[in-house]
């Protein structure tokens, strides 16, 4: 019994100084330590908190002679790992700022506002008029370059192509972006 008395004084010992360290988290809801964190932090505090408890499981089923490998918990734990793998990616494409930053595919979004715009009579009517006079623009400027008649005999082509385009189906309608 006496090999285990050091023993015993060294988890007693560690278990005051882990209830020292976990007070401030253990005097109020987890809630309201994590309020004012940003959400990657918070994200972490979540995913130690569940690890910590699914452990103490673990363990004392272990400890209680139970094949702990083959209980629904272990699987649990493995689950909870996966998360920290994924807030570990997350931190690497926030660039160590600890906050992931989206970035706008402006095309997309422009496509997403046009299709959601579309079937709007007035706004289809402008859009319209809008192509119509930037393409009388173009050819304006065009002419008043005096081009090569070989390129404008292939510019006459490619803007009749594309005036049969729908304007619906993505086509430019003319020279303009």
């Amino acid at each position: 019994m006496e090999s285990l008395t050091p023993q015993l004084s060294d988890l007693t010992t560690n278990i005051d100084t882990l209830t020292t360290a976990l007070q401030p988290l253990l005097s109020q809801p987890l809630t309201a330590s994590t309020s004012k964190q940003p959400l990657l932090d918070k994200a972490k505090t979540y995913i130690l908190t569940v690890y910590a408890l699914e452990s103490l499981l673990f363990t004392a089923l272990r400890l209680s002679g139970t094949d702990a490998k083959t209980h629904p918990i272990f699987a649990e734990l493995q689950r909870v790992k996966g998360y920290f793998g994924k807030i570990t990616a997350a931190e690497e494409m926030g660039a160590g700022g600890g906050t992931v930053r989206a970035r706008v595919d402006r095309e997309a979004a422009g496509r997403f506002v046009k299709a959601g715009l579309a079937g709007n009579e007035r706004y289809d009517r402008e859009r319209r008029e809008r192509e119509a006079r930037e393409r009388a623009g173009a050819k304006r400027k065009l002419e008043a370059m005096g081009t090569h008649t070989r390129f404008e005999e292939g510019v006459a082509k490619k803007s009749k192509a594309t005036e049969g385009e729908s304007v619906v189906g993505g086509g430019s309608g003319g020279f303009c972006a």
